[in-house]
Parts: C-alpha cells; sequence; structure tokens
C-alpha cells in the first residue's frame, strides 16, 4: 500500500504503484470527467449564444429575456411547404419535412431566382426563437452570411432597416411581421412598403403568424419588386415569395427538449414526460411545451388534464396581454367555444369565418377589434379562411368553463368524450376539496357527463369510485345512492320503440335483444342492428357500466326490477363495453340492483344505447 501522503495524482503517474485497481480508478475517474465535460458543453454553448446574441441586439431589438427564453433549450425544428394547421392533427401531416436550417442554408447559399421567403407558423411554434439561433450560429461560422435582424414590432424598425450599411451583401431577416402595427392596419399596402424598402438586400426573410392573413388567398405571391436583367421562361416581372412552414414538433424532439431541460434529473424528465402524455398534441408548440417543466418547478400539484389546460391557457393570455385584455379575449374564446359547437352541423364544422367573428364580438359587447380576433386569439386560420381552435381540445376544456358557468347555450348539446372527462376531473377535484355540492344543477350537468367510450381493463376499485362519484343506487357498494333524476320519454320511430333520457341524453332501446347470448353475439346483435337501421339510427352500441348504472333505481319498480317501467322486463341483466379482462366483460344486474364482471361465454341480455 502506498503512504497516506501519496496523491492520487502520484499514482498515477508512478508506474511503480500501478495495480489493476488504481488502472481502473484511474479510468473511471477520468470517464466521469469527460462526460461531466461533454454533458456540460451544451450549457456553455447556449451561454455563449446568449452573450453574442445580447452584445448584438442590445434590449432595443429583443430583451434579455426574450433571448435567454428563446435560447436556453432550444431545439431546431422542422419544417415543409405545406400548412399543417390545414390537418386535424397537426402531426399527421403528410409532407416532406426537412431541416429548417439546412433549408435556410441552401437558399442562402445558392444564387437562387427567389430572394424572399416567408416563413409562416401558428403563434407559439418558435418563429423568433428560430430567427435569433440561426443568427448566432451563423456568426460562429467561418464562412458566414451576413445577416440583419429586425423585428418589426419595435416602434422604429424603418430607421433600423434604413442605416443598415452594404445592403447588396446583407440577408436581412424581419420578424413577427404580424407584430408591426403598420401591417395590422393594411398588411398589403405594409408589405408593400418593407418590400420597397429592403429593395436592395440580397435577401429578404419575413417571419409571421399564419392565421394573420385572414386566407390563403392573401399570403402575399408577389413581391412588388421588379426583377432586374433577363427572366427566365415562366418568370413573372416581379420577384415572388417562397413559403415554408414551421412544423410541429415529432415525439423525438419533445423528448429531446426535456433531455436539454431536465439534464440532470431523470425523475424530473419522467414526471414531466408524465405531464406531456396528458396533453400530448398541445406539446407540438415549443411556447407550450416551455411552461409545462415550469409547472413542476413551481411545485403546483397538477393531477387532472384540465388544471393544465387551465395553466396553459394563462399562459397563453398573459402571453397576448401586450395586445390584447386577457379578460376580454378569455371570455370570448369561451363564448366562441359554445357558438362553434353548437353550430357545427351548420356550417359544416367546428369553424367560423372572419366576418363572423367580429360580428359575434359585437353581438357580445366584447371589445376587440378584427386583427385581434384573428391574429391574438386561440384560433388557427385555414385555406378558405375559416378560423378554428389551434386544437379541438382546447374547445371543449373552454366549452366545459362555461358549462359549469352556466351557459344557457350549452343546454341539449351532446357533450364530446373528452368533455366529460374534463367535467368529472373538475368535479372529482373539488369535491376532493370540500368545494362541490351535488345540488340539482350539478347533477344535471354531471349526468351528462357519463362516459361513452369502452375500457379493456376496468377494475373493481375504479368501479366503486365510479359508483360513488355519481352516487348511483347498487345494493351491495352504495345502498344509499340516489342514482339519476330521470326524465324519460317513450317514443315510437321507425316503428320501434325507444326511450329518451333528457336528463343523461341518451336513447335506449325500450327492450332490446329478447334472448340470452354471449359477449360475441351480443357485438354482432348490435352490428345488425345498425345495419338495419333500428329506429332510423345506425350508431347503436352497448353501453358503458356508467351508462347502464345510470338505469338503476334505488327500489324495486318494474315488478322485481330497480329499473324503471318504461322498460321491457325481459332484459334483466344486460352486457356492458366494459370489460375486466380478455376473459370477462361488465353486466349490470336489475334483478339484484348490482353489478359485476363475469365470463364472455356466459349469456345475457342486450340492450343498446346510442
Amino acid at each position: 500500500m502506498p503512504p497516506d501522503s501519496t496523491t492520487f495524482l502520484q499514482l498515477l503517474l508512478d508506474p511503480q504503484h500501478w495495480t489493476p485497481a488504481t488502472i481502473f480508478t484511474a479510468i473511471g475517474a477520468l470517464a466521469a470527467v469527460a462526460a461531466a465535460w461533454f454533458a456540460y458543453l451544451p450549457i456553455l454553448e447556449q451561454r455563449r449564444t446568449q452573450r453574442l446574441l445580447e452584445k448584438s441586439f442590445g434590449s432595443d431589438l429583443y430583451s434579455p429575456e426574450t433571448i435567454e427564453r428563446s435560447t436556453r433549450y432550444y431545439i431546431p425544428p422542422h419544417c415543409s411547404s405545406v400548412d399543417p394547421a390545414q390537418e386535424a392533427e397537426m402531426r399527421q401531416v403528410v409532407a416532406t419535412k426537412e431541416k429548417l436550417f439546412d433549408v435556410i442554408d441552401e437558399h442562402l447559399a445558392k444564387d437562387s431566382a427567389s430572394r424572399h421567403l416567408l416563413l409562416l407558423a401558428d403563434s407559439g411554434m418558435g418563429k423568433s426563437s428560430f430567427v435569433l439561433n440561426y443568427y448566432a450560429r451563423n456568426q460562429r461560422l467561418r464562412q458566414r452570411q451576413r445577416l440583419a435582424v429586425v423585428p418589426l414590432g419595435i416602434p422604429d424598425a424603418d430607421e433600423y432597416i434604413a442605416k443598415i450599411d452594404n445592403k447588396r451583401d446583407t440577408v436581412i431577416f424581419l420578424d413577427a411581421f404580424d407584430e408591426d402595427t403598420k401591417a395590422i392596419k393594411d398588411h398589403r399596402a405594409r408589405l408593400l412598403e418593407l418590400m420597397h424598402a429592403c429593395r436592395q438586400f440580397k435577401r429578404v426573410l419575413i417571419t409571421c403568424r399564419t392565421q394573420f392573413f385572414p386566407r390563403d388567398e392573401e399570403i402575399p405571391r408577389e413581391t412588388g419588386i421588379a426583377r432586374v436583367g433577363p427572366r427566365k421562361a415562366g418568370e413573372g416581372a416581379t420577384y415572388e415569395f417562397w413559403k415554408l412552414y414551421l412544423s410541429p414538433l415529432s415525439d423525438e424532439q419533445v423528448q429531446a427538449y426535456l433531455r436539454k431541460r431536465y439534464r440532470w434529473s431523470r425523475r424530473k424528465r419522467t414526471q414531466a414526460s408524465e405531464l406531456v402524455k396528458k396533453i400530448p398534441l398541445l406539446s407540438v408548440r415549443p411556447m407550450l411545451l416551455a411552461y409545462i417543466p415550469d409547472l413542476l418547478e413551481s411545485g403546483a400539484k397538477i393531477e387532472y388534464a384540465f388544471q393544465l389546460y387551465e395553466v396553459l391557457v394563462e399562459k397563453w393570455l398573459e402571453r397576448e396581454s401586450r395586445w390584447v385584455k386577457p379578460d376580454d379575449l378569455r371570455q370570448f374564446s369561451e363564448r366562441l367555444a359554445v357558438d362553434l359547437h353548437r353550430n357545427k352541423e351548420q356550417r359544416g364544422a367546428e369553424r367560423i369565418l372572419r366576418a363572423e367573428l367580429t360580428q359575434l364580438a359585437k353581438t357580445w359587447n366584447i371589445p376587440l377589434d378584427d386583427w385581434q380576433l384573428g391574429g391574438r386569439s386561440l384560433l388557427n386560420r385555414d385555406a378558405e379562411g375559416h378560423y378554428k381552435f389551434a386544437h379541438r381540445s382546447i374547445l371543449e376544456y373552454l366549452f366545459v368553463k362555461r358549462l359549469l358557468n352556466n351557459d344557457r347555450g350549452c343546454r341539449g348539446l351532446v357533450l364530446t368524450d373528452l368533455m366529460k372527462t374534463f367535467l368529472r376531473e373538475t368535479f372529482a377535484h373539488h369535491r376532493a376539496l370540500g368545494q362541490l355540492k351535488l345540488t340539482p344543477e350539478i347533477c344535471a350537468i354531471l349526468w351528462r357527463s357519463l362516459r361513452s367510450q369502452p375500457l379493456s381493463d376496468l377494475k373493481w376499485e375504479e368501479v366503486q369510485a365510479m359508483i360513488e362519484f355519481y352516487d348511483f343506487f347498487d345494493s351491495h357498494k352504495n345502498k344509499s345512492g340516489k342514482g339519476v333524476t330521470h326524465r324519460y320519454e317513450t317514443l315510437d320511430h321507425k316503428g320501434e320503440k325507444i326511450v329518451l333520457d333528457h336528463a343523461t341524453g341518451l336513447m335506449w332501446q325500450q327492450s332490446g335483444a329478447s334472448e340470452y347470448m354471449s359477449f360475441e353475439k351480443a357485438k354482432k346483435y348490435q352490428q345488425s342492428s345498425n345495419s338495419k337501421r333500428f329506429a332510423g339510427f345506425d350508431d347503436w352500441r352497448l353501453p358503458t357500466l356508467e351508462e347502464a348504472m345510470s338505469l338503476m333505481e334505488r327500489e324495486k319498480k318494474n315488478g322485481d326490477l330497480y329499473i324503471d317501467p318504461v322498460f321491457d322486463r325481459t332484459q334483466r341483466y344486460i352486457w356492458t363495453s366494459d370489460k375486466f379482462s380478455e376473459s370477462s366483460c361488465w353486466v349490470a344486474n336489475f334483478s339484484y340492483g348490482v353489478c359485476g364482471h363475469l365470463r364472455v361465454d356466459f349469456n345475457f341480455y342486450v340492450r343498446l344505447v346510442r
């Protein structure tokens, strides 16, 4: 053994002390130092980028906070020539996606006739972040472009453009056209003015929100700048804009962001991933994704998806507060969500024209200007000039907010499954806090939130919680349950008897299958009923356990059955669509006033619902 005074460095340098143990120790120590160094390199790089940008722009163009937020955990995006907002699911756009930095590099390097590039994306997709990070990257290259950046939201943007020297060798990035006060008043005239001011620059790149333009046709194609010299076949007399769209973040990019954000903590990275899973389609926007880790650091206890939507919407409103009063924008967004859902069949979809937006704001006496409604709201614009919420889940969340505030416009509407989820979560949260009393008004809302999508592994503890949550009667699990205060209406439609429950919004077969059958045959009975259009409808289905238990009465009413006499007595116990396991399904038993799960090859009756 070496003496105590022998240092590790001496051991390392003196071959006499080399042993397998010291060699492995040295290798391990060096590997740890190398790993720490490589892990810290990105942090050093980000700080270097931040200092470079602060030195280049000062606080006149971009604040230190904006620079820090845009560069700290930046993930380079992809782009495509197709607007992802045209698709219901932004991640499912079928188009060639390329790395945006590479595309811009190639565009600036080659002698292209496309001198003017319009980079479009919805709010929160990272347009300004791209401009700042691309500029910083370019400044560190040996063979770099001569770049100038001017944010159009500042009051003296024109003066900055005019002061730039050596324009013919300079590429200018005009950031945030949608924040230009002159463009807000007249985007066509302002664009021509800017193009004239930038006519001598080598290249011009403009970033803008897609929905800033009322319709796709209004996204500019021609710059108004005349071509100089001979033209190729097919080229017009003026230069045209080349359009690119930022692509939403992929799952891999989201995980890359979280690895950057929580480089040293796997536990927090896992927690953040779990939050992302609750609203996966909102996480495609870097701006919204950035708020998710903040929730972890703030210590906010997020147990339900609706809480996350609440925080994200508040952050969005806070971001827009420079342009719009948050209370006005929230009120308008909530009321619009109700209007879109109520009139979706009339309009053909949950969307609206810009002219209608303005009219609704006037009708509701909400002081929002036309440009605020189209450019600063939670809406996206499609190619036909229709506006819709950035994602349908935002509409569903805002609709539920109005429903809970007793908005009459919500009455009688069919709720989506996500709306029902938001309702159940909200009730469960407030009930746990002791802030919820089951008044008749609350019960009326609650009964319309019954789950309609089947579950494949519904467990006993979940069923117990569901029965207690809705206060359903069950002679074993909740003898004091009051159940639903039904408002049944019996109808004879297309020669078939049906029962409409106005309390839950569900339509039931008055009878159903008159014979026992296995679960597999029950599904075939459902298919046959839809093929024959029973009572004129083709969307009949097996009820979920929640829906079936809503029929349970707290006492025997139909002879010896715990079900209202409005229904046929034959169907004493019925299959539901919920499974306990692959070989076992849940059944509602009206003979004993209970529910349970039994093997799928057992025989029970069927009563379909829609």
